[in-house]
């Protein structure tokens, strides 16, 4: 595992180690939110293009932890792509593998457009229970 999970929970800690890892959620950018959804992530290098599919875990407007039987590497660009749970509207949005921890990866979005900045902030308020 290449640096700290961004997206692993388990309920099998030390009381320490919960309390270490609530003070790490508190310093977060951004709310996660539980997220259960069909993921598709697209790896386009130069030489070749990959899809493969896999099941998002946790949402935030920040980025996704994915669950996918793949080999993705630390620091691809991705594309993700799923339906909004919500409206079932398509979501794509690019992102980078911050981290990895077997087959779960963290996602970090690159909130390089407009339109996806605006459709981060309305999953979060419909996750969050807010408005957009």
């Amino acid at each position: 595992m290449q640096g700290r999970s961004v997206c692993a929970e388990s309920g099998r800690h030390s009381s320490s180690k919960v309390e270490w890892m609530e003070q790490q959620v508190n310093r977060r950018r951004w709310q996660r939110y539980s997220f259960d959804a069909s993921v598709r992530v697209v790896v386009d290098r130069s030489t070749d293009k990959t899809t493969v599919y896999g099941r998002g875990v946790r949402l935030s407007e920040g980025g996704i932890c994915i669950f996918a039987a793949a080999n993705l590497p630390v620091g691809s660009d991705i594309n993700v792509e799923f339906k909004n749970p919500h409206t079932h509207q398509p979501v794509r949005l690019r992102g980078k593998v911050r981290n990895r921890s077997v087959y779960l990866y963290g996602v970090e979005f690159l909130h390089d457009e407009l339109k996806a900045q605006q459709e981060l902030a309305r999953l979060g308020a419909e996750y969050g229970g807010g408005s957009a």
